[in-house]
């Protein structure tokens, strides 16, 4: 090796080390940015199939909010979207033109939707050319990305330095969904970032239940009760406040569903006082900002999907009793796309599932995709004692739910375990081995954070 070799590895050995000390002992910092996102236009809404008719009237305004956090050698950019949700195929293509433009890592840059049902839908035959949300979906992309990169791309001089303070408290404002008495996490969660003065920067809160308080006759865009929720502590607290829904795959609003929006406020309210005087503790706070990515297949009922497996299981369940009473078209339209995927060679034979965990100072944000039931965020708390974690689904696209291992053995829960993917486009229906690999999956990753 020549000396000028030597050198030259010596020099990028001396800048690494450099930077992961200046990283260690340099304080992070956090900037944030909001934008409306509120349709101008009537739109289809999203989450039911029973809904008719466009939009009527705004409830409560829907808003992007990007939140990015750096220190010397790394920078995360976390958004949360007053969305239902987003598809895998969009959620890719956001994340790349945030990086391509702003020159993060696609790997750091997470896209939340709090899963409101009473937002305008960004996918499906209404968001093509001609139809009512084409506009509102290319303009809301265009929103979410530019809200994003201007975030990123900030001054540095208006980074602040934060110090982290932690809040938990129980809400019973949620109930199991599918089964009287089943599994329920009531636990709240508030993290507030605080400046070198002692005032909040901004705060994330963290809940399980869906935001589906308003039913499929109300046709008000609404963000739901997080919207209710989180304009309350704002004002409260003096800062602003972004939520970020849990592990809801079987959880939603104790008492049902209305076209009332004086019962959302009620809900968001309920939330609201449930943490609003909740103690904060000062947490003892590292530096270190670490983040773990990774892929898990996700096995289906069967090893192999093929022509005759579909069509086999499409005999099977077409003379059950579906969620609507278009099943039986339903399922004849599942069959067509999936016998088209597999001649087009699209089909695995495992759902690919991505999951994150970012150590933001020693508090662990875990990213899933999907609707998880909520038993996994309670495994995943028991499972590392001590340690403060924000579970934080609907994240980076959807593509399933999540059924417990609770679910795939008791009555109620159908339509997860063995009828959703005619709904969701999935090839068939996930194994009750999955839970499994999935918690064994989340398990790792917290591990590996440490």
């Amino acid at each position: 090796m020549t000396s000028n070799i030597k050198f030259l590895y010596l020099t990028a050995f001396l800048l690494v080390m450099f930077v992961t000390a200046c990283s260690a002992s340099a304080p992070l910092k956090c900037h944030y940015r909001v934008t409306d996102i509120t349709p101008k236009d009537s739109v289809v809404l999203a989450g039911f199939a029973a809904r008719k008719g466009l939009s009527t009237t705004i409830h409560y305004p829907l808003k992007t909010h990007c939140l990015v956090l750096k220190n010397p050698a790394e920078k995360i950019c976390i958004i949360t979207n007053d969305l239902m949700e987003i598809s895998i195929e969009l959620a890719d293509k956001i994340k790349k033109e945030i990086s391509q433009k702003s020159g993060i890592p696609y790997d750091r840059v997470f896209i939340h939707c709090t899963h409101t049902h009473s937002a305008p839908r960004t996918g499906g035959e209404c968001s093509v050319p001609g139809k009512p949300n084409w506009n509102y979906r290319n303009a809301t992309i265009k929103t979410i990305v530019n809200n994003a990169v201007t975030a990123i791309l900030a001054d540095e001089r208006v980074y602040q330095p934060f110090s982290l303070e932690i809040a938990k408290s129980g809400c019973n404002m949620n109930t199991n969904r599918c089964e009287k008495n089943g599994p329920c996490d009531r636990d709240v969660y508030a993290l507030k970032f605080i400046d070198k003065k002692g005032r909040p920067i901004v705060a994330l809160l963290n809940y399980s239940c869906h935001p589906v308080s308003l039913d499929y006759r109300s046709l008000v865009v609404s963000a739901d009760f997080p919207g209710v929720t989180c304009n309350l502590l704002s004002e409260e607290w003096k800062c602003p406040v972004f939520y970020f829904t849990g592990a809801s795959g079987n959880i939603n609003p104790a008492g049902g569903l209305k076209a009332d929006t004086a019962y959302t406020e009620m809900k968001g309210r309920m939330l609201a006082e449930s943490i609003k005087n909740a103690p904060f503790e000062k947490l003892s706070q590292t530096n270190v900002l670490k983040t773990v990515n990774k892929e898990i297949h996700l096995p289906y009922q069967i090893d192999s999907i093929t022509a005759d497996a579909v069509k086999a299981h499409v005999e099977q369940i077409i003379r059950w009793k579906g969620v609507s009473g278009t099943w039986v078209n339903d399922v004849y339209r599942w069959q067509e796309r999936t016998l088209e995927k597999l001649s087009n060679k699209e089909v695995k034979n495992y759902l690919p599932f991505q999951i994150a965990a970012v150590n933001v100072g020693g508090v662990i944000l875990f990213f899933t995709q999907g609707e998880p039931f909520c038993e996994y965020q309670q495994f995943l708390r028991k499972t590392a004692p001590g340690r403060n974690i924000l579970f934080i689904a609907y994240t980076n696209g959807q593509n399933s739910y999540l059924p417990s291992r609770h679910a795939y053995g008791a009555d109620g829960y159908d339509y997860e375990t063995k009828q959703m993917h005619v709904y969701i486009d999935a090839p068939f229906p996930l194994s009750d081995k999955m839970p499994d690999i999935y918690e064994t999956a989340m398990k790792n990753m917290i591990e590996a954070l440490k």
